[in-house]
């Protein structure tokens, strides 16, 4: 049934909100103030409907500078409905006022901390909202030769032509390395990209139905058809890595102050897309955690993100993380800094100190889990002594659940703060200062 709606804002799981007849309706690629026709399914609860044309564009409407970006063919044949970008025709301050929302609200309703209850700080923009990736994820179109993205809430692919998320080095890695390596022969699942910046070149990880000596001679010749690429790392499931040439990166720690340094990555380990919000955030998790002579715990450390600037004025450091070549990378990084590196999984090691009557204890703690979050954490923190702990958490939903956890544990909420680390998508990075 063909309806029209006045879209009222954006909606947290990357679309916007109209109503009819009172019924929520949630449309992609709409924004706020838009009058819209939509294709409304029937029923009478909330649902999603697609996007026919908009009548009457809203205020917070702007152009999208990608053709690959909206419904439709666009009438010029390029592919459509890239799911890379949610919310690329919304003026970015619009973005930024409904993650904050959508931010607050979670933890109202999850972490039942009521606003005014805690201090809420305003979010932190990214730096650059556009162009501002140094990693991305991508599917290899095997007919045609070509990088892609998924289309929205599908597996049908999108061959990109351009990319206005990425830096411009790993946008051109991307148009690169597709032909490449259909022309190597190599018949990759998933392709995960990494361009550093301070380097000026890239890395890849490429997710192979099997790594053999003949598909490592091809990997080979692929890092000569693409200058570029300085390494790969070939990934078969239930196998060690396999490495090709160097493809180990150093990213500044800090794009706006060199002095701050290098930090080792590869593209197969987590690091941070946005390397400057990142720097932003790395400041502001400092400047809580007030790490300067304190025994320190790191939980989910990483590759290090957080563990060299702690590791500068700390007394010292126990850094604990579940992913070996993280670890590797770390341990290069900070080799004769006052840290103690510890493999295994984080809460359960956490456990283990808790129990041991003599074991180390920590005025500090920072943690920064996977999206799944910590659950239990809090006792565990307290049973360490910890005094005062920064959480950093990309999924708002487990980090309000845990930060009531933490709260039943005797902690007080001593500040939160949003961060958009994601510009044009719906995602948004929490940090809470935690206080005994």
């Amino acid at each position: 049934m063909r309806v029209e709606l006045e879209i009222e804002d954006l909606a947290p799981g990357g679309e916007a909100l109209g109503r009819a007849a009172g019924r929520p309706v949630y449309v992609p690629f709409a924004a706020p103030g838009d009058r819209v026709e939509v294709e409304l399914p029937p029923g009478d609860g909330p649902a999603h409907a697609e996007l026919l044309r908009v009548l009457r564009p809203g205020a917070a409407r702007v152009q999208p500078p990608c053709r690959h970006f909206g419904p439709g063919d666009g009438g010029d044949g390029s592919d459509r409905e890239c799911g890379g970008c949610e919310w690329l025709h919304v003026d970015y301050a619009r973005q930024l006022a409904a993650k904050e929302r959508s931010f607050a609200e979670t933890l109202r309703r999850i972490g039942r901390l009521a606003p005014g209850s805690y201090p809420l700080r305003p979010i932190v923009p990214s730096p650059a909202p556009l162009r501002y990736r140094c990693r991305a994820k991508l599917h290899l179109d095997r007919a045609r030769g070509r990088l892609a993205f998924f289309r929205r809430r599908s597996h049908a692919p999108v061959p990109l032509s351009e990319c206005h998320l990425l830096e411009p080095g790993l946008d051109a890695l991307r148009e690169a390395l597709g032909p490449a390596l259909t022309q190597a022969r190599l018949a990759a699942r998933e392709v995960r990209l990494e361009w550093s910046e301070a380097q000026g070149r890239g890395a890849a990880a490429l997710e192979l139905p099997e790594v053999t000596p003949a598909v490592g001679r091809r990997a080979e010749g692929l890092l000569r058809l693409v200058p570029g690429l300085a390494g790969l790392v070939l990934l078969r499931e239930g196998r060690p890595p396999v490495l090709v040439g160097d493809p180990v990166l150093r990213h500044l720690r800090d794009p706006a102050a060199a002095a701050a340094g290098l930090q080792r990555s590869r593209p197969d380990v987590f690091q941070q897309a946005n390397r400057g919000a990142n720097a932003i955030l790395v400041r502001e998790a400092l400047a809580l955690l007030r790490p300067a002579g304190a025994r320190v715990l790191e939980l989910y450390c990483g590759a290090g993100n957080f563990t060299g600037p702690i590791a500068r004025g700390a007394a010292a450091v126990t850094a604990v993380e579940g992913q070996g070549p993280s670890l590797e990378l770390a341990r290069r990084d900070l080799a004769g800094a006052p840290v103690r590196f510890v493999s295994g999984d984080a809460l359960a090691v956490a456990g283990g100190l808790a129990r041991e009557p003599s074991g180390p204890r920590f005025e500090a703690a920072l943690l920064d889990p996977p999206r799944d979050g910590a659950r239990g954490v809090g006792p565990l923190l307290s049973r360490l002594g910890v005094v005062r702990a920064v959480y950093v958490s990309c999924d708002p939903a487990t980090f309000a659940r845990d930060l009531r956890g933490c709260v039943e544990a005797g902690y007080r909420v001593g500040a939160v703060r949003p961060f958009d680390l994601f510009p044009q998508t719906h995602h948004v990075e929490g940090l809470a200062l935690l206080e005994r």
